[in-house]
């Protein structure tokens, strides 16, 4: 649209009762057409057009097109919205409660499901969970293990036969309620819930798993071997909200975990967040079952019958808005609900659109809560979205995940105008490139220097500004590749400062200038050259070169290999004649080539430092080589303590008593440390003779 943007005219829609859809069918009234798209298409290539033309030409109920003049028209300022009339059969079937039914009542638990019917959403998911609680007798207790079922498109199978579920979704649509509701319709079990309220750390899970697997029925006349709980139904144990698992429950998720595995009585566990640290071991152990969001339309047919029931009149618009903002949060919508109810001037005159949007910042969920890493990228580089966020609405989206929201945007901001060509277009992208390579430069000082307060102006400069200068439409944000390949760029770091460190026993090179200064590929062909050549002294030749710079053959054939291939370079080592190779791997197994520097494993140069034991075997003084280079300092620091060179021998001490020398086979290590005259402090170390 030319005069007002697509927000403004949905806003305006709502406010004089209509309804927004998402697709044109026969029952849509008007289809409102614009001058083009937000990626420059033209309107007739939109599907929604395409079904206009399609049930036009089959003679079937279409809309009528209207433009934004027309549009504008039949929306005057002034309008004053209708009210929603509830319908005769819908006033029948809905019986009015009485003026004092659950006056003191939470409408939550007044109005939770009662059937499987009365459930909101995840149908499919609540008839996996019905089916493993019918089936678990027969599957865990008597062997009849079920078939796993073919998952379309690949991916790890469902664990039908678990001994435990688990059941994840966003907060406040239903899962503890739908778990509850399950055990109660099966009527075998006697439920125990644990929350976060309740102590669940490893001594308790333990006691639980202890009382659980010995539970027994209560049997009068007849001595109990076991110890009984008092329970005479079976115990389905429901532990909820298990990523919360804290500090305080220390020890209780691997506890979790092993009374699963021996466990006799099923197990119900529920997270939030399904993708947290703590639940992925948990995750392998049970069957895993997502329950999503309901739809804001279901959710707004839901709250308007308990809206009649209540006597509360609120528009069909007005009910979803509040859906939208409380992110599907079916608690908390009934919560604001049964608020605004409380309200004299609501439950008198009804509750309209402009009423219920001039409330949505006091009800409105948190967004960090509510939306994903990709959601906020997406809101950011999607036009018709970011047009309705402030310049701290888009900076809290970027707080959603500050790690992974601007590589999202910087990876997707030029598909947002793929089909955009002009040159305007093309100066927004040079423009939003440069704000990256800032905010880049400002990322590294936060890295290097902890200057954290710098984090809200790399949001804006390599996110939110990129953002607005150039976005468009993006059906879902890709990946960034970035993080596809920095594994492989943390490999090659390795790789280098490993290399850089055998070679600076006799070169001056540094790791930064090992690749660009052509250094590691000139070696490269250097050592090659004799053994593509299949002279009778090749390996001789290479094994010189390799021992004159204190390399093995793996320097060769992984770091030089793989280093050089970043840069262009063939792997040359596979068109060496196997014979050759084999000959060069029994020269180096005859122990006759010494290593002069010690790579210490990552544990121990973790836990123990970079000090090493001296090849040869002998103890001398530890002396570090000194780097010219002042750029590759934190590099030398680090290679330079991984170096043993041999030092002047240390001088040996005169024993003590009478002894005068130290007995031989033992070397000078301390004073009298195995003379016979006199006893030493000291530990004296027996050289193999």
């Amino acid at each position: 649209l030319e005069s007002i943007s697509r927000a403004e005219a949905e806003e305006k829609v709502k406010a004089a009762g209509g309804k927004v859809g998402a697709g044109v069918s026969g029952n849509t009234s008007f289809l409102v057409v614009g001058s083009r798209l937000e990626d420059g298409r033209a309107v007739e290539e939109t599907s929604k057009y395409r079904k206009y033309v399609e049930l036009k030409g089959k003679g079937k109920k279409c809309p009528e097109l209207l433009t934004e003049e027309q549009l504008l028209s039949k929306l005057p300022a002034a309008a004053k919205p209708a009210r929603p009339v509830a319908s005769a059969a819908q006033a029948v079937s809905i019986p009015q409660p009485a003026a004092t039914k659950g006056e003191r009542r939470n409408w939550v638990d007044l109005y939770a499901p009662r059937t499987f019917g009365d459930v909101l959403g995840n149908p499919g998911m609540v008839r996996k969970l019905t089916e493993w609680l019918k089936d678990w007798d027969d599957v865990v207790l008597h062997g009849k293990k079920k078939p796993v079922p073919f998952k379309p498109g690949g991916g790890i199978p469902d664990n039908v036969n678990a001994r435990a579920v688990l059941v994840s979704g966003p907060p406040g649509i239903g899962k503890t309620t739908t778990c509850k509701l399950v055990a109660q319709l099966h009527g075998a079990y006697e439920i125990l819930e644990y929350n976060a309220s309740d102590a669940r750390g490893q001594k308790i899970i333990n006691e639980m798993a202890d009382g659980i697997a010995d539970n027994t029925t209560i049997n009068f006349g007849a001595p109990c071997q076991k110890k009984a709980t008092g329970l005479t139904k079976r115990a389905l144990i429901i532990m909820d909200e298990v990523d919360g698992m804290g500090a305080g429950d220390r020890g209780g998720n691997a506890a979790l975990i092993k009374m699963i595995k021996k466990t006799r009585n099923p197990i119900i566990c529920i997270c939030n967040d399904q993708n947290s640290q703590k639940i992925r071991s948990l995750a392998s152990s049970c069957y895993d079952l997502k329950f999503a969001r309901p739809q804001k339309a279901q959710i707004a047919q839901r709250c308007a019958e308990i809206a009649r029931r209540e006597g509360l009149e609120v528009e069909p618009n007005a009910l979803e808005a509040l859906a939208e903002s409380c992110g599907g949060d079916m608690r908390m919508v009934l919560n604001q609900m049964q608020a605004i109810a409380k309200t004299p001037s609501y439950r008198a005159s009804g509750v309209t659109y402009v009423d219920m949007k001039g409330r949505l910042n006091e009800l409105s969920k948190d967004q960090a809560i509510m939306l994903s890493p990709f959601d906020a990228a997406k809101k950011l580089l999607n036009s018709s979205e970011s047009q309705r966020l402030s310049l701290r609405d888009r900076l809290d989206m970027f707080f959603v995940d500050f790690g992974l929201v601007g590589l999202l945007v910087q990876e997707n901001y030029l598909k947002t105008v793929e089909r955009r060509s002009d040159a305007e277009v093309l100066n927004r992208c040079a423009y939003s490139a440069d704000l990256f390579t800032v905010g880049d430069i400002m990322n590294t000082r936060i890295t290097q220097e902890q200057d954290w307060s710098l984090l809200p102006d790399v949001g804006l400069t390599s996110c939110v500004y990129p953002a607005f200068v150039t976005n468009g439409y993006v059906p879902f944000p890709s990946f960034p590749s970035f993080l596809g390949k920095y594994s492989t760029m943390s490999r090659a770091r390795r790789l280098a400062t490993e290399l850089q460190t055998h070679l600076r026993l006799t070169a001056n090179i540094g790791r930064n200038d090992l690749l660009t200064s052509g250094y590691a590929n000139l070696l490269y062909k250097r050592l090659l050259v004799p053994l593509k050549g299949g002279s009778p002294d090749a390996v001789n030749q290479t094994v010189g070169i390799l021992d004159a710079y204190g390399l093995r053959k793996e320097h060769l054939v992984e770091h030089l290999t793989e280093l050089t291939g970043h840069l262009g370079q063939a792997d040359l080592f596979k068109a060496v004649d196997p014979k050759v190779k084999a000959a060069m791997t029994r020269e180096f197994n005859t122990g006759g080539h010494a290593v002069r520097v010690m790579m210490p494993s990552s544990k121990r140069r973790k836990t123990e430092g970079p000090a090493l034991e001296d090849p040869d075997g002998e103890e001398g003084d530890t002396a570090p080589v000194e780097e010219a280079n002042a750029e590759e300092a934190s590099d030398d620091d680090l290679a330079g303590a991984l170096i043993k060179v041999k030092g002047k021998p240390k001088g040996k001490a005169k024993a003590k008593g009478k002894a005068s020398a130290a007995p031989p086979g033992v070397t000078g290590e301390s004073p009298a440390s195995g003379g016979k005259g006199g006893r030493g402090r000291g530990r004296g170390k027996a050289k193999a003779r």
